[in-house]
């Protein structure tokens, strides 16, 4: 009977990645659990540490702030003639990196546009900061901080101007207590945030993001696949999914069992381990501690659930998150000795000179002052004609 009959969904097909997880990225994705993504609400009223929300310029709690505002009106790139002709001119090793080696995946990105169209990753970027450093923060909207989704400054002071928002934290503010920064900052994205986005980036005032490379790595059948358990590619109405926690992997003091990710570059979540962090881990893990240490804590809170540092290497072995300047890495050789030099010590089968970083790098540290106006310039070609 055409009335009583029930229609049966077709069954999706499992398909495999072109390319499958390499033996140390599925070994990693393994370890963890599926999350359920449904949102768990943790905020308890807002009553007490880290879920007390944010402060609005006037000094009131209860402040969420508009996190599309720039990406909705970013503003123009800024940077006078003078000191761009300047910047453009120099031949140093920055512009080495930027010009033999790592550039923005253009054809890569008018390809998913035109695939996905508004069906794309996105990704909520949150920079860490301090008032007296706010005059940093403008030269970051102008260049990559648009590019993202959603963009937020976490600050000691708000400032709608430049998206800065003050997220009150356990203890002083202080360098040695960033932990308790981090934690109010994750738990304050997490109540907000996390069921708009499928990306989560963080990191300190002075990191570079090139948010077309990391869009299109978050895309990638890589990535999608590890987040579906490491062996197909998801369907698309998955309600559980793997967690992800992406970075710069080191090893403490070379430790291949203590590995994290550097808070220097950033680090990226997918949903799955900011829910685990917040709901999890936070509640629990060194709740009162006091330390500047904040990325070996999170990568330690994680472990206990299973969740380690993936391996972001692209193919050719090059690293995609870089804890310095483009340039650091262009000139940076190995010792004899790799215990007399932390870099060396800390990293994990690194190689030299350009081969050291990805071809479609997706952050670096250290960018500090006009820096950041330079490699942007250079990535983008925004230098005068004849001087590239």
């Amino acid at each position: 009977d055409d009335e009583d009959s029930v229609a049966i969904p077709a069954r999706k097909e499992l398909v495999k990645p072109s390319i499958p997880l390499c033996d140390e990225c599925l070994k990693i994705v393994e370890m963890a659990k599926p999350v359920d993504l449904t949102y768990v609400d943790m905020t308890g009223g807002h009553k007490e540490h880290p879920h007390m929300g944010a402060k609005d310029a006037q000094g009131e709690l209860g402040y969420i702030h508009n996190e599309t505002h720039l990406h909705d009106d970013p503003p123009k790139f800024n940077m006078n003639k003078e000191d761009l002709m300047g910047a453009c001119k120099r031949r140093d090793n920055n512009y080495k990196m930027l010009t033999e080696k790592v550039n923005i995946d253009f054809q890569g990105e008018k390809e998913a546009r035109e695939k996905l169209g508004k069906d794309r990753a996105k990704i909520f970027c949150l920079v860490y900061t301090t008032e007296k450093a706010h005059t940093e923060i403008p030269r970051i909207r102008e260049t990559w901080g648009h590019k993202c989704d959603g963009f937020m400054v976490a600050s000691t002071k708000a400032d709608a101007a430049i998206d800065a928002v003050e997220i009150p934290h356990e203890g002083p503010e202080e360098y040695n207590n960033i932990w308790q920064k981090v934690r109010s900052m994750w738990s304050y994205i997490y109540d907000n945030y996390y069921e708009k986005y499928d990306w989560f980036h963080i990191g300190g005032d002075d990191y570079y993001l090139l948010v077309e490379n990391l869009r299109l790595y978050l895309e990638s059948e890589e990535i999608r696949t590890a987040a579906n358990g490491g062996a197909y590619l998801p369907t698309g109405d998955e309600t559980y999914q793997t967690p992800l926690f992406l970075g710069r992997r080191f090893a403490y003091m070379g430790d291949m069992n203590d590995i994290f990710n550097s808070g220097g570059s950033g680090y990226t979540f997918n949903k799955a381990a900011l829910k685990t962090l917040v709901v999890d881990g936070i509640p629990n893990f060194r709740p009162h501690a006091k330390t500047f240490s904040e990325d070996t804590v999170i990568a330690r809170l994680l472990s206990t659930h299973g969740i380690y540092p993936y391996d972001t290497k692209d193919r050719a072995g090059g690293e995609r998150y870089m804890p310095f300047m483009p340039g650091h890495h262009y000139g940076y050789r190995l010792p004899a000795d790799i215990t007399k030099d932390w870099y060396a010590h800390y990293s994990i089968d690194i190689k030299e000179g350009p081969d050291h970083c990805a071809e479609h790098s997706v952050a670096f540290h250290y960018v500090k002052g006009m820096s950041m106006y330079r490699l942007h310039a250079l990535l983008y070609d925004l230098c005068p004609p004849g001087i590239m």
